[in-house]
């Protein structure tokens, strides 16, 4: 049998994190291939092929999201997990609605790290099951499905591709449909980390609006995730 060893690609300007992100890697059976700048990752795309690409957004010579625009032309199905020490609320929606896999804040947890790369290396070949499921690990709001097991969100049988934080959001809110939860709680629980309430709602506000993108027929009128005052959001079974 051949053992299939996935490619990732490190592209940041920072030598310290790059050598920590390809040691914790390595260690996991990666092969990583390093950029220091942005030219140096353009050409490596154009001659590679990469399952996950961790782009830094900010770069000295360019922005990680040209990186992103690149890798979307000529290699569609890397998952790219955008990097940076910039809580920015704008260029986080840029960057997810850019399809970017996931969206991580410097500095972030090694272990949170390692399973969106993970993560997305497995929705590059992930179908949709058709095994049975018990009811608790099968989430229904209307015609929206979550399954816990397999982790994919389906909607009229459609299936739906979230990030990791996406997910666990929405499981999150379908779990208690109809009870708004704030968005400290929502971070804690999704993120495993108590965040500061300005953070947390940063943070969330990202996500869902990123979530309604995907779920919704009318993203300006939500009938899933309903935004309520005080920063709270439920999920609508009515």
């Amino acid at each position: 049998m051949t053992l299939v060893t996935h490619k990732i690609l490190v592209v940041d300007d920072e030598n310290t994190l790059r050598h920590f992100l390809r040691l914790h890697l390595q260690e996991q059976g990666y092969h990583v291939t390093e950029a220091a700048d942005g030219n140096t990752a353009m050409r490596l795309i154009d001659k590679n092929k990469f399952d996950v690409a961790l782009v830094d957004l900010h770069l000295t010579d360019m922005d990680g999201l040209d990186i992103m625009r690149h890798l979307r032309q000529v290699a569609p199905k890397t998952s790219v997990i955008i990097l940076t020490a910039y809580a920015s609320v704008d260029s986080a929606i840029e960057a997810l609605r850019q399809e970017a896999h996931d969206y991580l804040t410097k500095p972030f947890d090694t272990s949170e790290l390692l399973a969106s790369v993970a993560d997305g290396i497995a929705r590059q070949s992930a179908t949709p099951t058709t095994s049975q499921e018990t009811p608790s690990q099968v989430l229904q709001i209307k015609d929206l499905q979550l399954n816990q097991a397999s982790r994919q969100v389906a909607r009229y049988d459609k299936i739906i591709n979230l990030t990791p934080t996406e997910f666990d959001i929405l499981a999150t809110l379908m779990t208690q449909p109809d009870v708004a939860i704030d968005s400290i709680t929502l971070i804690k629980r999704v993120r495993g980390y108590e965040a500061t309430e300005a953070d947390a709602r940063a943070i969330a506000r990202v996500h869902v609006h990123r979530l309604r993108h995907k779920l919704e027929s009318d993203p300006t009128n939500p009938q899933y995730v309903i935004t309520v005052a005080g920063g709270r959001y439920l999920i609508n079974s009515q």
